[in-house]
């Protein structure tokens, strides 16, 4: 079910009911107009009707229109009001024809109502209202993603409510780009398996109502999440690695996801969307060349194309993180940190392993990434999982560092190993299991 809308209008309500119209017959929405198709007070007031219509609506399109006495309705003043604090501004979108002058309050900006070509009659008003609102409900969000990450309860939430009854808290555009928020979170707590039934179940239920961008944000997130769930860990190897079906069957579904993708110029959906599918072929390319059963000559392929993805993703990341919405919510501080630091410890297996002469380049680049958020996140601003998360993943590369760069002093490296089987004791219990905490113990007891 799309998000309920309420109507708010002066003067004649033509225009609202034709937007009406074509919002619930080409759009899917319901729609309700403020007070009386007629108008008429004495079937209803402020209190009775129009309250209980804004409180039932999620999103609210009000139209400045004169009435024949050359002013404004004093009750869309109150309508306006009501709806800017109940949605938040960027859910009410105000519209007026273009060569109407209507004339507002002293204290209102009229910067915030949209002007709207007419073309001489109602229907093109009306069409042109819709367009306008579809095109704002592409809409970025808002919150700093590790942020979301960290509460991803508010992220669940906007999937379970999106097409229930009581009607969805946010547009089909912003509920895609929380569910690649969300698939993260899944992947940062452990609770892949979860998160995949949830949303497969999702999917199950009403594919057929996605746009493309939920479309193809949820099958991302299946995808992804299939695949890491069938990531295995070779003791005797120390080695992370997926199998050749598990990663031929993720390839071939994120080559028609990099298709998919559509420049979007209103919106940065098509950004996020770039920079998780090429972080991810990077990673399952990185997983299936420790796969022991390849040849050296795939094995090397596999690197050089783990590589290549590995430096689209830098490049797509250093488009989003200049985009204002990024910048606003600091969310290089946060999430696209934490995915360059995955990318640049990928590029540094790689080339090491292909003899490239800037690895160490890129592990000091990772660790410096990883140093950050270990620091930037401590002191309890953050889960205890995920923080522990970001420690383990800086004292792993931290170990690469360590048994790769002969210059390091002994005595670091001795305090360094201490640090870490600290760290190993204070979380194993509830982590017993974690093939990364197993590879860290290993290289403690083995140096």
């Amino acid at each position: 079910m799309k998000d309920k809308v309420f109507i708010a209008w002066s003067g004649s309500n033509a225009t609202a009911l034709e937007v009406k119209k074509l919002l619930e017959k080409k759009y899917n929405y319901v729609c309700s107009i403020g007070g009386n198709a007629d108008n008429s007070s004495k079937f209803s007031s402020v209190g009775d009707t129009v309250i209980q219509q804004i409180k039932s609506c999620n999103q609210a399109i009000v139209i400045f229109q004169n009435r024949k006495d050359g002013a404004v309705s004093n009750n869309l003043f109150f309508e306006l009001g009501y709806v800017m604090a109940m949605y938040g501004m960027k859910k009410v979108h105000c519209v007026k024809r273009k060569n109407e002058e209507v004339v507002l309050p002293s204290d209102f900006d009229n910067s915030f109502v949209e002007p709207i070509d007419d073309g001489n009659d109602e229907t093109t008003f009306a069409e042109e209202i819709v367009a306008y609102f579809i095109g704002r409900q592409k809409m970025s969000i808002n919150e700093n993603k590790m942020y979301l990450i960290n509460n991803r309860y508010l992220m669940h939430d906007k999937i379970v409510s999106h097409y229930s009854e009581a009607g969805s808290k946010c547009s089909d555009y912003e509920l895609a780009q929380y569910i690649l928020f969300y698939m993260q979170a899944a992947h940062m707590f452990g609770d892949e398996r979860k998160t995949l039934k949830e949303i497969t179940r999702f999917k199950q239920l009403h594919n057929y109502e996605f746009s493309s961008e939920l479309s193809l944000a949820v099958n991302i997130c299946i995808s992804f999440l299939n695949m890491v769930t069938e990531i295995k860990y070779d003791e005797s190897r120390n080695a992370v690695f997926i199998e050749q079906n598990t990663f031929w069957r993720f390839k071939n579904e994120y080559e028609t996801y990099i298709d998919a993708v559509v420049d979007d110029d209103m919106g940065v959906f098509d950004e996020w969307a770039r920079v998780f599918i090429y972080q991810h072929l990077n990673f399952a390319y990185m997983l299936f060349s420790h796969n022991e059963s390849l040849s050296e000559k795939m094995t090397v392929s596999l690197c050089g194309k783990c590589r290549d993805y590995a430096l689209d993703t830098i490049t797509y990341m250093e488009e989003l993180e200049t985009i204002a919405p990024c910048v606003q919510n600091n969310d290089e501080i946060g999430l696209i940190s934490l995915l360059k630091a995955y990318v640049y410890r990928n590029l540094f297996v790689v080339k090491q392993r292909l003899n490239e002469e800037d690895w160490l380049k890129w592990l000091k680049l990772t660790i410096k990434e990883r140093a950050a958020l270990k620091n930037n996140f401590g002191g309890g601003t953050i889960d205890t999982q995920l923080y522990n998360n970001f420690c383990m993943e800086y004292y792993l590369s931290l170990i690469d560092l360590l048994s790769t760069d002969e210059s390091i002093d002994p005595f670091e490296v001795e305090m360094y190993r201490a640090e870490m089987l600290e760290y190993i004791r204070s979380v194993k219990n509830n982590n017993s299991e974690n093939m990364y905490l197993r590879q860290m113990s290993h290289w403690c007891d083995t140096f």
